[in-house]
C-alpha cells in the first residue's frame, strides 16, 4: 500500500507541477508572425488576400486538399464568408470570415477550424522599394476553465504547426501574386453598371498603333466625316463623341476604331462615306481618364491589371470603347478628359 501511496504522491507532484508551469509559466496566448516580400504594388496582393474565393488558391489548407467542397457568401471585403469541408483530416470543416477590411493596407478575419480552435488572423500591407512587404499573423486566446492550461500546453504545438500553415500559404500568395501584371492600379476607382446601346453614325479608322501624332491626325479626319454627313442630313448629336476599338495589333503596328457621335432622328436612307450601327453595351468597367495620350495607355494598363489580379472575366471577343467628353488641344494645355469602357461578361 505504501508504494501506491508514494506513486500517488509522485503523480500528484507532477501534475502539480505541469499545472503551476502551464499556469504561471506558459502564455495564455497564441501569436505566430510570419513575413514575405511581394515584387508587385500592394494593390495587386490587396486583391489577392481581400477575396475569399481567390484567398481560397494560396490558403495552405487548399495547397493540401484542392478538391475539397467549398461554399462562400458576400462580396469580397467585410462580411465575405467561406466554408469548407474535406474528407483530409488535416483539413477537416472550417469557416473563414473577413470581419474587417482597410483598402490595400490590412484584412482582418476569424478562422474557425471546425471545434478545434478558433483564431484571428491579420494580415497587413506596407509598401516597399518596388514591392510589398506582406506581415500575416495569427493570434488566439485560452478560455477560462478547466480547459485553460492544457491550451497553454497545446499552444506549444499550436504555434509550430501554424508557423509551418503561414509559410506554406504565403510563399504561395507571391507565387501566385508576382504572375499578375507588374503595374500599380491602386486609386483606379473603377465602376460597374449595364451600358444600353445607342444609335450613332461613325467613320472607319485605320491607322498606326503606336504614333499618337498620326492617330490624331486620322482621328480628325474621320470626326469630319461625320459632322459633315451629319450636317447634311440634319443630324443632331445626342452625347459626347465616341470611339469604338475594333482592332488593336502592337506586334504589327495597326489599330482600327470608329468614331463618332450618337444621334437623334431618323436614320438616313442614303449612307456614303460613313456608317450607322449602335454603340457597345452590357456589362462593363469604366473609369474617367484626363490626361494625356501616355496618361490613357497608361489607364488602360490599369484596368486590365486590375481586371485581372481581381479575376473578372472580359467578354469574349470584346474590344474596349471610350467617351469622349473633352477632347485635348492641339498644345496640350487642355487635356482629354473621356471614360474607358471595357466590356465584361
Amino acid at each position: 500500500m505504501r508504494w501506491f501511496l508514494g506513486l500517488l504522491l509522485v503523480v500528484a507532484l507532477i501534475t502539480g507541477v505541469l499545472y503551476g508551469v502551464g499556469r504561471f509559466l506558459l502564455s495564455n496566448d497564441l501569436e505566430v508572425t510570419r513575413t514575405v516580400s511581394v515584387e508587385r504594388p500592394r494593390a495587386a496582393v490587396f486583391a489577392m488576400v481581400n477575396d475569399l474565393r481567390i484567398a481560397r488558391e494560396w490558403s495552405p489548407f487548399y495547397a493540401r486538399d484542392p478538391d475539397a467542397e467549398y461554399a462562400f457568401s458576400g462580396d469580397p471585403g467585410e462580411g465575405q464568408n467561406m466554408r469548407w469541408a474535406s474528407n483530409v483530416r488535416d483539413v477537416g470543416r472550417g469557416r473563414m470570415s473577413i470581419v474587417s477590411s482597410s483598402p490595400n493596407q490590412e484584412v482582418q478575419s476569424i478562422l474557425e477550424l471546425g471545434e478545434r480552435a478558433t483564431l484571428n488572423s491579420i494580415i497587413s500591407l506596407r509598401p516597399g522599394q518596388n514591392a510589398t512587404a506582406v506581415e500575416w499573423r495569427v493570434t488566439a486566446q485560452c478560455g477560462a476553465g478547466a480547459i485553460n492550461v492544457p491550451c497553454r500546453y497545446m499552444n506549444l504545438i499550436m504555434s509550430r504547426q501554424v508557423g509551418q500553415q503561414l509559410e506554406g500559404g504565403l510563399a504561395r500568395l507571391k507565387t501566385l501574386t508576382e504572375q499578375l501584371p507588374n503595374v500599380d492600379f491602386e486609386g483606379l476607382n473603377p465602376q460597374f453598371s449595364a451600358v444600353e446601346p445607342q444609335n450613332f453614325v461613325y467613320a472607319v479608322v485605320e491607322t498606326s498603333a503606336t504614333d499618337l501624332a498620326m492617330i490624331r491626325g486620322a482621328e480628325e479626319l474621320g470626326i469630319q466625316q461625320v459632322r459633315d454627313f451629319m450636317a447634311q442630313y440634319g443630324l443632331t448629336p445626342s452625347g459626347p463623341l465616341v470611339r469604338v476599338v475594333t482592332l488593336h495589333d502592337i506586334a504589327a503596328n495597326r489599330m482600327s476604331f470608329r468614331v463618332g457621335y450618337p444621334f437623334a432622328g431618323a436614320t438616313p436612307l442614303t449612307v456614303v462615306g460613313v456608317q450607322i450601327g449602335q454603340t457597345p453595351s452590357g456589362q462593363a468597367m469604366n473609369v474617367l481618364v484626363e490626361g494625356n495620350g501616355r496618361q490613357v495607355q497608361a489607364a488602360y494598363a490599369q484596368m486590365y491589371a486590375y481586371l485581372q489580379a481581381h479575376r473578372i472575366p472580359l467578354r469574349e471577343g470584346g474590344l474596349p470603347w471610350e467617351i469622349v467628353h473633352q477632347a485635348a488641344s492641339p498644345d496640350g494645355a487642355t487635356p482629354a478628359r473621356m471614360e474607358i469602357f471595357i466590356p465584361l461578361q
